[in-house]
């Protein structure tokens, strides 16, 4: 089990600090700028690896400076929901009223069409990396939310909160020495979910065309393959290139988180 368990670790760190790398230093992996012409629709070469698109620019130039976009999107955007997240999952679990109406809350959340409501948004807030981020972060908060609640109610229920009460700790004594450090396993695993799920949200939105076209991430390039007619002219490497950007991304998070889960689950007794 630990073999397995460090094998998935170390390809996710692998695959994750490879495009962690591009993102920061795209000069190292391209030397042609993004918006450099050339001829339209070059077929892969030496020169062009991955070909160039209908305006002449280099395919791969744009996927390497499409990661730091993506990246920036759903970190930040992790984050956001992340911070939201843990707020709301703590209040909710707060007697009287300011439990009931944060627990309504998280119901309601969980009930919304979130894909629909999110394109419906965008439509009317327009195509902005700024919008894109700000509605994932509005809507990408309710999973962890809704674990934080269940980690922290878990907590309260065990023998040594009770000592503390017996003793005449206070609620946000208790709440910052014993409960928060105990939402680590929680915090961190529901942040790696949580990128993978940005990504695949920030994906979504901008295939359907509501990323920005200026600094377009692979969400963008696929929808832009598309509409330029990619499969027409037979240049399938730019809508399938991205594809596997997003996809190898999305699988270091699910590797990383697969191995932190286990950890913690080796460490609490859990086979």
């Amino acid at each position: 089990m630990k073999k397995s368990r460090l094998a998935f670790l170390v390809i996710g760190i692998a695959i994750l600090a490879f495009f962690v790398l591009m993102a920061l230093f795209p000069q190292l992996f391209s030397s042609l700028d993004r918006k450099q012409s050339f001829g339209a629709w070059l077929p892969p070469s030496a020169e062009h690896i991955l070909g160039t698109n209908s305006l002449g620019y280099d395919i791969f130039a744009e996927l390497v400076y499409g990661a730091s976009v993506t990246l920036t999107v759903a970190i930040t955007a992790s984050l956001l929901s992340l911070v939201f997240g843990i707020l709301v999952g703590i209040l909710a679990t707060a007697k009287g009223l300011v439990g009931v109406l944060f627990n309504g809350l998280i119901n309601v959340f969980v009930l919304l069409p979130k894909l629909i409501i999110l394109i419906v948004l965008s439509s009317f807030l327009g195509s902005s990396t700024i919008n894109l981020i700000i509605l994932i972060a509005c809507f990408g908060w309710v999973g962890t939310a809704r674990a934080v609640r269940a980690k922290v109610v878990h907590i309260y229920a065990q023998p040594y909160i009770e000592a503390c009460k017996i003793y005449g700790y206070s609620r946000g004594h208790i709440a910052l020495k014993h409960v928060l450090p105990n939402l680590y396993d929680v915090i961190s695993s529901r942040f790696l979910a949580s990128m993978t799920s940005c990504i695949m949200m920030e994906s979504t939105l901008s295939f359907l065309g509501f990323g920005d076209l200026y600094y377009p991430t692979w969400g963008v390039m696929i929808n832009l393959a598309r509409l330029r007619g990619a499969v027409l002219f037979g240049a399938y490497q730019y809508l399938l290139a991205p594809c596997v950007c997003i996809m190898l991304v999305s699988l270091s998070f699910y590797f990383v988180g697969i191995y932190i889960e286990e950890k913690h689950s080796t460490i609490n007794g859990v086979k």
